[in-house]
């Protein structure tokens, strides 16, 4: 019976609403109510977006430390045997690992604890306000019928006697319930948009703390590389020697060779503009590599992962099981969802896509680097270069009938990037 009520009232409202918005019922207007709910509507909109920008800040200390980290094993790598007799990269290496470990250990622990934690308990309080708001407008919405009821039997007596009074009497009751709960929530919403200062306050006091910590930390790590640079004059002498150098080697050609290898390459330029682009070609023996690589490209996928890669997100694409660009893969990692993250390593400038691995080692999801962000948009089902692609294997609704057709190609995706992942050291 109690459900049965609930959805007569529900209707009742919808009816009255209705009404109201054609001229046919009567209205309450309550400005003091409206003025309020504006500012509280106001606070709990940039509330929100604090926590958004808070969280955001947190993301971005890990991706320049993780970016940090990368660039000590490229330039590992570009040294070489010689990576280990150089002091200023070892030292620079260990002042990194410090820095990732005091951030891990306190930095992040601190700011969690201090900052997002309170932003987060402030805007939980958020939607049981709204709840009261609602509640509220309902009995507002049923105060109105009875008003309107009571207008029309006095316009329009019946045979009844007893109706009107009854009518009345139901009037005064939802009167006085609407005003019960719309004083507490004038008296209450005033508080709850003042008490914002002395709450927010200690936040942004951490948060402040929060930066100058990570900062001089930085600066206190990094403050042992000092003896390894040479002064201003003597390393611009270096640059000039080196420079030099590379003008001896037999592969330099002279600037008028240059000049009229531009005109020539122009003109053929042009000629390729008017063919029509082929589509793309994943096989084996292609030898052609990009112009451009992110020095935070790892793991960078092999040519034989680069294909299997691409045909998965081609049939996760027909069953729209993927997720696409920076915007929507952050979303989903975190809400949660699992899969596997293709980033295309040719993305420039690099902080567009610098805090996705962070993302995606928090959310212990596999990546994976290719080299092209046109073939992996041509993959994602879309004519414009993409940043990222998620493999959501199954879609939102988890559909494993659908993902049956890509499965076996997933699972051997999915499993070499986690061997990927699980090389690299930070």
């Amino acid at each position: 019976m109690a459900f049965l009520s609930g959805i007569k009232k529900n209707l009742n409202r919808a009816g009255t609403t209705l009404k109201q918005r054609t001229g046919g019922g009567d209205k309450t207007l309550d400005n003091e109510f409206e003025e309020e709910l504006e500012r509280f509507k106001s606070l709990e909109k940039k509330s929100e977006k604090l926590s958004k920008h808070a969280k955001e800040y947190i993301d971005s200390t890990r991706a320049i430390i993780a970016s940090q980290s990368r660039l000590v094993q490229v330039m590992e790598k570009l040294y070489g045997d010689n990576a280990f007799n150089n002091a200023a990269l070892a030292e620079y290496k260990r002042a990194i690992e410090a820095l990732e470990k005091e951030s891990k250990d306190n930095l992040d622990p601190a700011y969690q604890k201090a900052v997002m934690e309170p932003l987060a308990r402030f805007v939980s309080y958020f939607p049981e306000v709204n709840e009261a708001v609602k509640r509220r407008n309902k009995k507002l919405l049923d105060y109105d019928a009875q008003r309107s009821k009571v207008r029309k039997l006095i316009d329009k007596p019946v045979e009844d006697p007893q109706r009107l009074p009854r009518a009345e009497q139901e009037a005064n009751l939802a009167r006085e319930m609407y005003e019960n709960i719309n004083t507490i929530l004038i008296n209450d919403l005033p508080k709850v948009v003042d008490l914002r200062v002395p709450y927010l306050d200690p936040v942004f006091e951490a948060l402040v703390k929060s930066q100058l910590i990570f900062s001089q930390t930085g600066y206190e790590k990094l403050e042992g590389m000092r003896n390894y640079i040479p002064p201003e004059n003597e390393n611009d002498r270096r640059v000039d020697d080196v420079l030099q150098q590379m003008r001896e080697l037999t592969i330099y050609f002279p600037s008028f060779y240059f000049n009229t290898h531009h005109i020539t390459m122009a003109k053929e330029h042009k000629k390729e503009k008017k063919v029509k682009p082929t589509k793309m070609d994943t096989s084996d023996n292609e030898d052609e590599t990009p112009r451009f690589q992110s020095p935070i490209a790892h793991p960078l996928a092999e040519k034989k992962l680069v294909k299997k890669i691409y045909k998965t997100i081609k049939k996760a694409s027909k069953v729209k099981h993927v997720r696409r660009g920076v915007k929507e893969v952050g979303k989903a990692l975190r809400k949660g969802e699992k899969g596997l993250v293709i980033i295309a390593g040719d993305i420039s400038p690099l902080d567009v896509i610098s805090h996705m691995p962070v993302l995606c080692e928090d959310s212990n999801v596999p990546y994976v680097f290719v080299p092209s962000k046109e073939q992996l948009g041509e993959a994602s089902s879309t004519k414009r270069p993409t940043s990222v692609t998620m493999i959501v294997f199954g879609g939102k609704n988890k559909d494993t009938k659908a993902a049956a057709d890509y499965k076996e190609l997933y699972d051997e995706c999915y499993a070499q990037a986690k061997e990927l992942d699980e090389k690299l050291v930070y």
